[in-house]
């Protein structure tokens, strides 16, 4: 791999934080940075094969440095204070999802960042090389006009992390964003990407289980398209086995991707059946996390923004806390 003379300072270092990290040292970038005011003890543990490191307890003494680009990988809670301390650097930026927990001072994000390049909020499912099969069928009208979709993912909360206490985590605290919806905004933000912007939605969010948490862990939500299509889009903590798919429904078929088999299949008119048209056999979804930081590598180097930049987090931000909003009144929510 090709080094890079980039020089880049991750803010968080918990899983995703590490991950980024080790996939930077990957493609080339040595010239790390990080910022963890509980980093004693956890740099040798976790993170030796990414070093050499330099190692920050405070954001403020970090920013002292010159970067060519900050990773914002903390809790979703502290997404837009950090945001807005880089922005007064002029330096771009990669936040992970979602972009905030609330939309306090998302305008004024969105204006310190104007000329700032890129600016990139982390939905690595946009980078499986399935998504973009997927995206090829509609646009070839395979399944003729797509009428419907319906989003699901599902995991019990206490396997999502190997060796750490599911109820320390950001997911189970409401105080740092957590919650479930927030926590798999994927699957608003995969199908606003697949069809675009969404009217109005009507949602149910609830905490139904025993998990020590003090957030959601159940949300179901039925959202209209501009183009005049409905969604169905169903989120737990709760499912013993890992399950995540996207249905599309269209007049002349069908189609399912089961994410967690890697398969896509499609039943149409003319064939009566579901055929597998696509199946990875051992799908390693690292890579995922891989591509978008090497798309956001190749943005910071032509200075230009992604497709999912600043302003898709902002919309994918706005429909999931309408749900919230929607089951807090119990009505429908427009945007």
């Amino acid at each position: 791999m090709q080094k890079s003379s980039n020089k880049i300072l991750v803010v968080g270092v918990g899983s995703i934080g590490q991950r980024h990290l080790k996939n930077l040292k990957t493609l080339g970038v040595d010239n790390l940075g990080i910022v963890e005011p509980n980093s004693k003890g956890l740099i040798s543990a976790q993170l030796a094969e990414v070093k050499p490191l330099l190692i920050f307890s405070d954001l403020k003494t970090a920013l002292k440095e010159k970067w060519n680009a900050v990773f914002v990988c903390s809790p979703s809670s502290t997404h837009l204070k950090i945001a807005l301390e880089v922005a007064k650097i002029k330096t771009p930026m990669f936040i992970e999802k979602p972009l905030s927990h609330n939309l306090q001072n998302l305008l004024q994000l969105q204006k310190a960042i104007k000329n700032i390049k890129p600016v990139m909020v982390g939905y690595n499912i946009d980078f499986h090389p399935q998504f973009k099969k997927v995206q090829k069928i509609i646009k070839r009208k395979i399944l003729g006009k797509i009428l419907g979709v319906k989003a699901e993912f599902g995991y019990y909360l206490p396997d999502w992390r190997e060796k750490t206490d599911y109820s320390k985590t950001y997911s189970a605290k409401r105080e740092l964003g957590g919650g479930i919806l927030l926590d798999d905004i994927h699957e608003i933000n995969s199908v606003y990407n697949l069809f675009g912007p969404i009217k109005k939605v009507f949602g149910v969010t609830a905490r139904v289980s025993n998990l020590k948490i003090n957030t959601e862990d159940y949300v179901e939500a039925i959202v209209w398209f501009e183009n005049g299509m409905i969604g169905q889009i169903h989120m737990d903590y709760l499912q013993r086995n890992y399950s995540r798919s996207l249905k599309i429904i269209g007049e002349k078929g069908s189609l399912i991707w089961d994410l967690n088999e890697s398969k896509i299949s499609l039943y149409t008119a003319f064939s009566k059946e579901w055929k597998v048209t696509d199946k990875i056999a051992k799908f390693d979804w690292n890579e995922t996390y891989l591509e978008e930081v090497k798309e956001f590598l190749q943005c910071l180097q032509k200075k230009k923004n992604p497709e999912s930049d600043f302003q898709r987090g902002f919309e994918t931000l706005k429909i999931a806390l309408a749900i919230k909003q929607s089951s807090v009144l119990n009505k429908t929510v427009n945007l």
